[in-house]
């Protein structure tokens, strides 16, 4: 107790003091016994060869204009299909997120989105410090920001410009209505920060806290928006924590890693599939993954509940393939799509239409398809 009161008080003094320090969050921890991930023979593992448009490394460009005072940025930026199975694909600027809010370009770095199931709310997880793994929640209310506030159409300014204003003390009437329709959350360790996911079953927010042998998945409040559940686990001694996340409408939650070598293929993609369950988690390896993974960085994976569909996102390229088809994959099966513009890609979500967006770096914003994928 007296540790938790020393901490909690740090965190107190340090909010006075106007300091950037991780907030003390009680979360219920609880501690897993015994291996988290299901016992499997790596000779029947097997993988789907799919077809092969990997995307090789490249430095991250920024969108056009952004390094030429992108704060106010007024035209929607595109990204569109340059190869791949998927024939037509184009993504247009549906929001410009926030870069500043308190310090100059502190918002620069979200690293994963969830949009609620009706479609009006967002959530981004922005990390503030990648060092110290220190990070945010921050909730938008889409619904009032796109149709009283036109951020999606006429008026595609108005969220960076307010909370810019903000930041150097200049806030307009209009600007703090705006600030209204966002709930900035406590700092906390957010682990890498890109698996922030929906369980669209419950309605709960989890995020992959850490990424190692011994891991954790955490809780986020909806309310709060801070962390208020913690499950320590460890998948098997040899096998770590995915670094994504996500969920399908029966509350089915997935990640998925690359292999650079060992038993399977090397830059093949494996599929693990389990629960979160109230104190503890259960995955098991589907056994048959892609021979070709999309690309040389994994950043997200996603689920789309018109399609009934997993995504797996690299920088300018999507593969997905079905849930009901898992295990049994064949070539036909996976879809694939290879993208412009060299940007960072760090989220992909989609509405109940299968519409999709997708969230990038320099600038922060999010991009709509023209149609589902």
């Amino acid at each position: 107790m007296k540790n938790w009161s020393r901490q909690l008080g740090t965190a107190i003094f340090a909010t006075v003091l106007g300091l950037s320090a991780v907030t003390a969050v009680s979360a219920a921890t609880y501690n897993q016994k015994g291996h988290a991930l299901a016992n499997y023979n790596v000779k029947k593992y097997k993988t789907v060869n799919n077809k092969n448009y990997y995307q090789g490394a490249y430095s991250y460009q920024s969108a056009p204009g952004y390094d030429r005072g992108g704060l106010y940025q007024t035209t929607p930026g595109t990204i569109n299909r340059t190869a791949g199975t998927v024939k037509k694909l184009t993504f247009k600027t549906n929001l410009y997120l926030p870069v500043t809010y308190a310090t100059s370009g502190d918002w620069g770095n979200p690293q994963s989105e969830v949009l609620s199931k009706n479609g009006k709310t967002l959530y981004t997880l922005v990390m503030l410090n990648k060092a110290s793994q220190t990070g945010r929640v921050v909730k938008y209310d889409l619904a009032t920001l796109r149709n009283k506030y036109h951020v999606s159409t006429t008026n595609m300014t108005a969220l960076r410009r307010a909370t810019y204003d903000k930041s150097v003390n200049q806030l307009t009437a209009t600007d703090k209505a705006i600030l209204n329709c966002m709930q900035v959350g406590p700092t906390f360790n957010a682990g890498h920060g890109q698996s922030l996911a929906l369980n669209p079953k419950n309605g709960e927010l989890w995020f992959v806290g850490s990424a190692n042998i011994k891991a954790n998945v955490q809780r986020v409040s909806t309310k709060t928006l801070k962390p208020n559940k913690r499950i320590n686990f460890t998948l098997k001694s040899t096998v770590a924590m995915g670094e994504n996340l996500t969920f399908d409408k029966k509350g089915n939650a997935y990640f998925y890693t690359y292999s650079y070598g060992g038993w399977a293929p090397k830059n093949s993609l494996k599929i693990y599939k389990g629960k979160i369950n109230k104190k503890s988690v259960k995955f098991h390896l589907i056994m048959q993954g892609l021979r070709h993974n999309p690309g040389w960085k994994s950043q997200s994976i996603a689920y789309n509940a018109k399609k009934n569909r997993l995504y797996f996102v690299s920088n300018s390229s999507i593969s997905s393939v079905p849930v009901s088809k898992l295990g049994k994959l064949k070539a036909k099966d996976v879809k694939a799509v290879k993208l412009s513009g060299q940007r960072e890609f760090e989220g992909l979500q989609f509405d109940r239409s299968g519409a999709g967006y997708l969230m990038v770096n320099k600038g922060a914003e999010i991009l709509k398809t023209n149609g589902s994928f």
